[in-house]
Formats: structure tokens, sequence, C-alpha cells
């Protein structure tokens, strides 16, 4: 009995041991990219060999949990390592296997790899130069174009999203949130790496906004053994309900409109119908956060300075007017809210 309780216990720890090992292949990735960028290459070598234990195979969009991806390619940065160290065999022989390089771009593999096998060949004892780093050649220009294409297609995906009534769906603004991220992200990439990323990005937000669904409508089973004696009328509104009413009339109408369309997603018809609230109502905080929210959206979309710009004007409207220090969160989101406090001080 107590050889069988030993025999489960280890294997319990070992299926939570590989669990574990599985969960936190691209932690070691992860580090031994910020490994790569300070040029600590026995660290390298350590991280990627661990992430390559579990996850052998490169990839430009290895899964990592859930909807995540990222530009896996381990041989590269070891390989890169291997021929710091002046380890040249061991450098060929993963250089040999890599496809090219991952979120860090330190130079063409193959070239690497040329440098590997005359280092080999020479007999050198010595690593490179710089120090104990790859000079690497002068960076390709930047594509912008693949990524913009990422984009427009994701944007498309959470335009159907919304035509389909998902917009109060948290898959709908997941995506909205991690597509405005993207956008601004684009903007101020200063690398093909830093595109592929915005690229990756923008299929998480494809995949966020297609399984966005409209919320179920509950139905009620009705008791047919159930007589209904009477029907209680709602009470008549208050004096000053109906007067609030009069007063507002169409305004209020059109209010609950522009509010509607801004959390349908609609923001391009919100933006129009809080700008024209606004002249009307020009002190009102509530009408300009509004306004600045909407017009931030349409910058997020579109990635034009002119929503952006304006945005900011709204926003420090609302500040004057509201008194915030922050917007409120149950109507906001968070990079909203982030754009706010950034902008207003």
């Amino acid at each position: 009995m107590k050889r069988a309780r030993l025999i489960t216990t280890v294997a319990l720890c070992t299926a939570i041991g590989a669990g574990v090992a599985l969960a936190s292949w691209y932690d070691d990735y992860d580090a031994g990219l910020g490994a790569a960028r300070k040029g600590q290459w026995q660290t390298v070598v350590q991280k990627m060999s661990a992430a390559i234990s579990v996850s052998p195979n490169e990839n430009n969009k290895a899964r990592t949990y859930g909807a995540i991806f990222i530009n896996y390619h381990p041989y590269y940065y070891r390989g890169i390592a291997y021929l710091n160290l002046g380890k040249y065999q061991q450098a060929i022989s993963d250089l040999e296997k890599t496809s090219g390089p991952g979120p860090e771009d330190l130079g063409s593999f193959t070239d690497l790899l040329q440098q590997a096998k005359r280092k080999l060949a020479e007999g050198s004892t010595t690593v490179t130069t710089g120090g104990g780093t790859v000079e690497p050649p002068p960076p390709p220009p930047i594509d912008r174009s693949r990524a913009r294409t990422a984009l427009d297609q994701a944007k498309s995906r959470i335009e159907a999203a919304r035509a389909r009534n998902a917009a109060s769906s948290q898959q709908y603004q997941d995506a909205m949130n991690q597509f405005m991220q993207a956008n601004t992200r684009l903007a101020s990439a200063k690398s093909n790496a830093d595109v592929d990323s915005v690229i990756a990005a923008a299929e998480n937000v494809s995949l966020l906004a297609d399984s966005a669904m409209p919320p179920t409508i509950a139905t009620n089973t009705v008791n047919t053994n159930t007589v209904l004696t009477h029907t209680v009328a709602p009470p008549p509104p208050s004096k000053t309900t109906g007067a609030t009413q009069i007063v507002l009339g169409d305004t209020s109408r059109r209010l609950r409109q522009a509010l509607q369309d801004y959390f349908n997603g609609d923001f391009d018809q919100a933006e129009r119908s809080f700008r024209t609230l606004a002249g009307e109502l020009p002190r009102n905080g509530w009408i300009w956060a509004f306004l600045g929210a909407s017009q931030y959206s349409q910058y997020a979309f579109e990635g034009e300075d002119q929503y952006k710009n304006a945005a900011i004007t709204s926003f420090k409207k609302a500040k004057t007017f509201g008194k915030w220090k922050d917007l409120p969160e149950k109507y906001f989101s968070k990079k909203i809210r982030k754009a706010f406090r950034e902008n207003t001080g």
C-alpha cells in the first residue's frame, strides 16, 4: 500500500512539473530576449535552451496561451550567443536551424552563419568584435504597409461584430482596446520587428472580434394555469419629471441616441451628435467627455492626428466643466481614461 501511494505521489509531482514547464517556455524565451539585448550570452544560451526543450519548433506566430501569439525564433538567438562565446560549431548548428530573427533583429542569420563557419575554419578562439557583441548590418527599411493591411482587416472584423449587435460583449471591448493599442504602436514602430508585433496584435484583435456575440435574450416561460386578474399601471410622472421632459424635449431624445451610437461603437455618428449637443450645452462636462471619447476612438480607427487633437480639446473642456480627476470607469474604457489623464494633467 505504501509503495502504491509513493508511486502515485511521484506521478502526480511529475505531472505538475510537466505542467509548469509547458506553461513557462515563453517566459524563458522572453528572458532570453532580454539577455540578448544586454549581451549576456551565457544567460541567452540557458534561457533559449530551456524554451527549446519544451517548444522546439520556430514559428512566426507561436501560440502561448489563449489567443496570444509571439514571433518565436530561439535558435537564432542561441546561435548568436554561441558565436559570441566562441562556440562556433554550436553556433553553426543553431543558425542552420533558424529561419530568421524574432522580435529583435541582430543581423542576417546567413551572414552570421558564414561568420561562424569562417571562425571555425580559422580555428579562432576570440569572440567577435565590439566587446563581445555581434555588429549587425544596417537594419532594413521599415515596411508599415503589412501592419496597416492587418489592422484594416481587424477593423473590418470589429465593424462586423458591431453590425451583429455584439458591441456590449467583453470580447468586443477587448478587441477595441487592443486595436487602439496596436494603432498607437504602429505609429511609433522603429523596426520591422515592431511592425511584426503589431501584425500579431492585429490578428489577435480579429480573433477577439470574431468571437464577439450579441447578448442572449432570456425568455420567460408562462404558466398557463396562472390567472391574471389585473394589470398595475405605472404611476404617472411627477410634475418635475414631466416638466423636465417638456423643457429638454428633442435634446433629451438626441442625447439618448448619441449615447446609444457611442456604446454601439458607431463613433462617427456619435461624434457628430455630441458636437451638435456641445454647441447647445457648452458647459456640460459629460457632453464634452463623450465627444472627446468618440473623437479619440475615431483616432484609434483611422490613425489621423486631427481626431486626436480634437479629442484633446474636448477632454480639456470636460475637465473644466466636469471637475473629474479621471473619467468614470463605468462608461469609459481604460484606453480612453488614460488618454484623458495624459492630456488634462
